[in-house]
Parts: C-alpha cells; structure tokens; sequence
C-alpha cells in the first residue's frame, strides 16, 4: 500500500464516518463555528490579570526609582545628592527593563505596556543628558531641570495609568 492509497483509504474512512453519524457531526461542525465566532468577535479584558501578575513588579520597580529621585529632591548636601540622582538614573533603567520583560495578551494591553516603555525610554534619554550637562558645569541645576523634563514626558505614562484604571 503506497501513500496515494493510504490517503484515499483514510479519506473514506472519514466520510464513511460523517455519514453514519450525522447528528454528532452536524453538532461538532456548528460548535466549531460558534466557538469561533465567539473567539474572534470577544475581546478579553486583561486588566484584572495584568493588575494581580504584571502590575506588582512595574510597580515595586517604578517606585524604587521615585523613591530615590525624591531623595536626590530633598537632599540638601551635593554629593549625596548627586549620587541618589545617578541612583535613580540607574533605577529608571532597571524599570524599563522590567518593563520589557512583561508582555501582555492583548492589543490594547501591549499599547499601554508601550506607552510606559517609551516613557522610561525617554526618562533615561533625559537622565542621561542631565548627567552629560552636570559634567559639563558644576551649577547646572539638574533637579529643576529632570522637573521639567518629567513635567514633558508625564502625559505619555499617563496613557498606560488611564488604560489600567479603566472599567
């Protein structure tokens, strides 16, 4: 027996099937397309289990980096603050990896998740040219400076806060 005749043989063993048992097949042939109907018009909401998995480690993430910007904030004495401000530069970019390390299930979850990685990317570009400006000239006020520059890019995390908040 060659493949040709297997195939044939297998071919009419299935209809041979179908044609016996009409019902259950007519009732699969409809489930199949109902399921699949269902499938591809549905659309899933993931934010209850981004909130309970992927949300607790961008979160933990996120505020170790404010925590420490606020620090280099209220630090009053220069080289500790100048250290936090570089700790904190360090922060952002361990989030954004965090952050990339996450990958939701839908659509509009992986805009969101987009929307925050490209805040944190354009963080660090800016923490980086900050720093570049502090090297350069040692009056520079790099707090003010990252204030402003957070100010700027606050709208784009605030993409992803308001698809996470949304009902």
């Amino acid at each position: 027996m060659d493949l040709a005749e297997f195939i044939k043989s297998l071919c009419r063993s299935v209809l041979d099937g179908v044609r016996r048992n009409k019902l259950p097949a007519c009732l699969s042939v409809i489930a199949v397309i109902l399921t699949t109907a269902l499938a591809l018009t549905s659309e899933y909401d993931e934010r209850p289990r981004y909130r309970k998995f992927i949300l607790p480690e961008i979160h933990r993430s996120e505020m170790q980096f404010f925590d420490v910007m606020h620090f280099a904030e209220s630090e009053s004495a220069e080289p500790e603050r100048t250290l936090d401000f570089i700790e904190a530069h360090r922060r952002a970019k361990n989030t954004l990896r965090v952050i990339r390390s996450e990958r939701p299930l839908t659509a509009a979850g992986r805009n969101a998740q987009n929307e925050l990685a490209r805040y944190y990317e354009l963080v660090d570009e800016e923490l980086a040219i900050i720093r570049t400006q502090m090297s350069y000239d040692d009056s520079y006020d790099y707090i003010a400076e990252w204030k402003r520059s957070n100010a700027e890019l606050l709208p784009i995390r605030d993409r992803w806060l308001r698809w996470l908040s949304a009902n």
